[in-house]
């Protein structure tokens, strides 16, 4: 995935006769951004996403940029290959998950339901967030979980709110404090009940994980006409 700077509108052309540098002289400088100019590229940001053009990662990504943007051009540069607001987001279906006595595992680019029924019963569940799309700015899974597992690696960024009772089980939530709350933020909510099995959240890949991206990016690169 491509990593966004903020300053690809600002890299330097070629200027003939070498006038740039007296054009520069007589250029306003950039000028700054305000909150409400922030707030209004988070809240696109945030549509984008509900219509599926931005992942989850690519989001948490480009509201941070947006959060720490300094001039109007900076935020121009966010969401320049983004339309407007326009029309409000689809809709999609309730969808749900099961694992019994067996094993089911999601990743890649894949959409998630508003709401989505989660049961793992003697079996285990990993979804990966990453690169979901998701349709709803709150997203909730109500989760069944029976001498099983559940687990989810979201983006780092994207907040989630564990509300699922946990009876004689066990619930570890690993999320980077690294952003403040935002009411542009997705959210993902988890309801639902544990019982004599585990819950976990996090939003850093392990090592496992990252072998196995490393692996995979490689093999996806394009190959030059030299390597066919």
């Amino acid at each position: 995935m491509k990593t966004w700077t903020g300053h690809e509108l600002y890299a330097p052309s070629s200027s003939p006769c070498g006038s740039e540098s007296n054009m520069s002289e007589h250029l306003p400088a950039e000028i700054r951004a305000s909150d409400q100019e922030r707030e209004r590229t988070c809240e696109q940001l945030r549509e984008a996403t509900l219509e599926g053009r931005l992942t989850l990662d690519e989001f948490s990504e480009r509201f941070t940029l947006a959060q720490r943007a300094r001039t109007r051009g900076e935020l121009e540069t966010i969401v320049r290959d983004l339309p407007m607001i326009s029309t409000p987001p689809r809709q999609t279906a309730p969808s749900s998950i099961s694992a019994i006595f067996s094993g089911v595992e999601r990743s890649g680019a894949w959409r998630l339901a508003p709401r989505t029924s989660i049961t793992a019963v003697f079996g285990s569940c990993k979804l990966d967030l990453r690169r979901a799309t998701i349709s709803s700015g709150v997203t909730e899974l109500n989760v069944y979980v029976y001498f099983g597992s559940l687990e989810l690696l979201v983006p780092e960024g994207v907040e989630v709110e564990v509300e699922a009772a946990a009876i004689l089980s066990g619930r570890e939530i690993k999320l980077s404090a690294t952003s403040m709350p935002s009411d542009f933020k997705p959210l993902i909510r988890v309801t639902g009940t544990v019982v004599f099995g585990s819950i976990n959240v996090r939003d850093a890949p392990n090592l496992s994980e990252r072998i196995r991206e490393s692996i995979s990016t490689l093999f996806e690169q394009p190959r030059t006409d030299n390597q066919r």
